[in-house]
């Protein structure tokens, strides 16, 4: 029972009906207020030349003054054919000069204000207003008044329109139609209005339950669950705000889990690219112990010399390492410089031509004249350029060419180098840039190379706001395409 009032749907419907009595209670009292202004309204409307016509009938007995015992029989005559008002003479200054009421009891007035009744006489009865009722100390009545000649003073004829004694009897009937028509009005509308109330309330929070569960079932790892909330008002902007959401958290989890992988990946690809050249020095270094006075000193040398090169195989991969993490954490700040890249480029292709020479290889460069000056780092560009040539002399074979071409295209510096190698793969061409990674057909040791040299390259031409493109096309080896921007 208590889970029922704690939910969304249960506290906004008791908040629904709370406002719905108070509302119904003050339109109640409003209404039966205002009820009673407009009776009390028509009442002296209707009666506004009541207090006239008595004036016209005592006017001859008081034309000498005013003597109460000329004008009771009169005024007793008028009271008789309308039991239910009071009737009073009051002179200038508001003073109750006589009065004739029905039971005959003590005032608790003994003057009372004249300025509603000049009001009164002023709108000829047509402003409604209340005066004194001089038979009670706070009570205002609807009432009837005319000015009267006595003597050489004036004065008025001040009528109540309704006694003590018919109050009595109105006002109980009054509540009672008033309470039971009252009563019954506020019972309909209120059943009205809290049948529709609650079912408008049951369907707009039907979209916050659908909200509610969507985010429950997120909650437990159903990551690609989605909500179709509808409309265009706050409810179907918070559902378009929950799926976008849920596609940043699914995004978020799914790079988390790459993460993951890459990490993995990394510890295995380290482990795997460390321990061959370790191994391969221990062993060296074991052999020339356990054999120090067997082995010649020619065995010693080439012992120790492919030792060294493990170490420098070793070396290589720990500092590309290094420099890979730094550029990928932005510890590098390019050192911007003006320098000819056509220059750089034709320095880099004659320190690697010894080593394309050895393998084979013919290494050219394709360049116009008179190409513009980059403004850039000019170490990282070189390293860039090395890493390209050099994976792209490592993947020709014997015979083979390695072109670099550098080109001015719409404010763009374009640097392509293509081999006529093997090509890659369409199933490893999406990671090549990855770290580590050379492809499964690669992984064999006797490549040359530490998978880092094309992660490196990405990095570098990412810090000078460029692109790095490859393309494999089918038996014409690998080409790839690097656009830096000039300014």
């Amino acid at each position: 029972m208590l889970m029922i009032f704690r939910s969304f749907y249960a506290k906004l419907s008791l908040i629904f009906l709370f406002l719905i009595l108070i509302l119904g209670g003050v339109t109640l009292f409003i209404t039966f207020s205002a009820a009673g202004h407009l009776f009390d309204e028509v009442e002296q409307l209707l009666n506004r030349e009541y207090a006239a016509s008595i004036a016209l009938e005592i006017q001859p007995l008081v034309e000498e003054g005013f003597f109460e015992e000329l004008i009771k029989d009169a005024i007793h005559y008028m009271m008789v054919l309308n039991p239910m008002v009071e009737i009073y003479l009051i002179d200038s200054t508001g003073e109750i000069l006589a009065y004739f009421t029905h039971p005959a009891e003590s005032l608790n007035r003994l003057s009372i204000d004249l300025s509603p009744i000049r009001t009164f006489v002023e709108s000829s009865g047509l402003e409604p207003v209340l005066g004194d009722d001089p038979r009670s100390s706070q009570d205002k009545k609807p009432f009837s008044a005319a000015p009267l000649r006595m003597g050489n003073s004036s004065g008025y004829v001040y009528v109540i329109l309704r006694g003590q004694s018919y109050d009595k009897s109105l006002e109980m009937l009054r509540n009672s139609y008033y309470i039971k028509t009252g009563f019954r009005t506020f019972l309909l509308a209120f059943i009205i209005a809290l049948a529709v109330g609650l079912s408008l309330f049951f369907l707009i929070t039907r979209r916050l339950r659908y909200l509610h569960t969507a985010v429950k079932t997120f909650q437990i790892g159903e990551y690609n669950h989605r909500v179709d909330l509808g409309g265009s008002d706050e409810l179907g902007d918070l559902g378009r705000a929950f799926n976008e959401m849920a596609f940043s958290i699914e995004a978020g989890v799914e790079k988390l889990r790459e993460a993951e992988q890459q990490r993995s990946d990394l510890i295995t690809n380290i482990s795997h690219d460390l321990r061959s050249p370790l191994t391969s020095v221990r062993g060296h270094l074991e052999t020339v112990l356990l054999k120090d006075d067997k082995i010649s000193p020619e065995e010693r040398r080439n012992f120790l010399e492919t030792s060294l090169k493990s170490v420098s195989s070793f070396q290589k991969l720990v500092e590309e390492l290094f420099e890979l993490v730094k550029l990928e954490t932005s510890q590098v700040r390019p050192g911007i410089e003006p320098f000819q890249i056509a220059e750089l480029a034709q320095d880099v292709v004659l320190k690697l031509k010894p080593r394309a020479v050895n393998s084979g290889v013919s290494l050219i460069i394709e360049q116009p004249g008179n190409l513009p000056v980059f403004h850039g780092d000019i170490g990282l560009i070189e390293r860039l350029l090395s890493n390209l040539l050099e994976n792209a002399v490592t993947h020709t074979p014997s015979g083979g060419m390695v072109k670099i071409t550098v080109e001015v295209q719409d404010e763009v510096i374009k640097i392509v180098v293509s081999d006529t190698g093997s090509g890659i793969s369409s199933e490893d061409l999406p990671h090549i840039f990855e770290r580590f990674y050379r492809g499964d057909k690669s992984r064999d040791r006797g490549v040359p190379g530490t998978g880092l040299g094309l992660a490196i390259a990405r990095e570098i031409v990412g810090l000078h706001k460029g692109s790095i493109e490859v393309q494999s096309p089918a038996d014409s080896g690998a080409v790839f395409t690097i656009y830096l921007p000039m300014g």
